[in-house]
């Protein structure tokens, strides 16, 4: 079985390059996909620097599930690895350690979580104290189409991904990754918008959360098609 890294960017261009190396060293991924989520910075030109790297450039922002559901349209195999392109000291480890579980048949969507220590762990994942929303995770492209087109969108996917894998069926369990970080909005954005993006997002998890399993308007609203958008794709 074959896997495709997607890696879903807005103006990373200070990691970008490390996300990639590790992707592209793997013997365990046989493809990489940027989606420069209409990035402002070097993050395409850095991408493209990569041999084997396929940048898709999205001439405007259209948030990351979009950005995520592009990657999906261009990507050859089944086996999907989603992850964040502002991450640092990615290793084989995280990566085996994130895709041989879907591989090997023991679930069909791997989330990985940030260690956050013992305490923290197990209240999150043991205890389920608050949704499990990391954006590293590994599945199957059947459970990325579970996803009815208005949750493929901005920050709602996560959210979304962990209630229609569970409501189709689907295994899905949590690996914990240690020595894995990654760059906070305030550092990327300067304190005020870091802080403002973080309340947009906080926002919005809360509110399809709210519609997920509260409201569940997806029962009965019609889908929309997803937007479309106009990128250069370079190979």
């Amino acid at each position: 079985m074959k896997t495709t890294a997607i890696v879903a960017a807005y103006n990373e261009e200070g990691t970008i390059a490390d996300v990639l190396e590790a992707l592209t060293k793997s013997p365990l991924i046989d493809e990489v996909i940027v989606v420069s989520d209409g990035s402002e910075d070097a993050t395409v030109d850095i991408a493209r620097t990569f041999d084997g790297v396929r940048t898709v450039a999205l001439r405007e922002n259209h948030g990351k599930g979009y950005a995520m559901a592009v990657g999906v349209a261009n990507a050859t195999n089944d086996t999907l690895f989603f992850c964040d392109g502002d991450m640092y000291n990615v290793t084989e480890e995280h990566i085996r350690s994130l895709i041989l579980p879907v591989l090997d048949g023991e679930c069909d969507m791997n989330i990985g979580v940030r260690d956050r220590g013992d305490a923290a762990n197990f209240l999150h994942l043991k205890m389920k104290c608050g949704p499990v929303l990391s954006g590293i995770r590994v599945m199957r492209r059947a459970v990325f189409e579970t996803v009815p087109v208005q949750y493929q969108s901005h920050f709602k996917i996560e959210a979304a991904l962990n209630c229609f894998c569970a409501r189709a069926g689907y295994r899905q369990q949590q690996t914990i990754i240690h020595g894995l970080n990654h760059v906070l909005k305030e550092s990327k954005r300067g304190l005020r918008d870091g802080l403002h993006a973080r309340w947009r997002m906080s926002r919005e998890v809360v509110l399809v959360l709210f519609d997920l399993y509260v409201f569940e308007t997806w029962r009965w609203t019609e889908p929309p098609e997803l937007p479309v958008a106009e990128y250069d794709l370079f190979e």
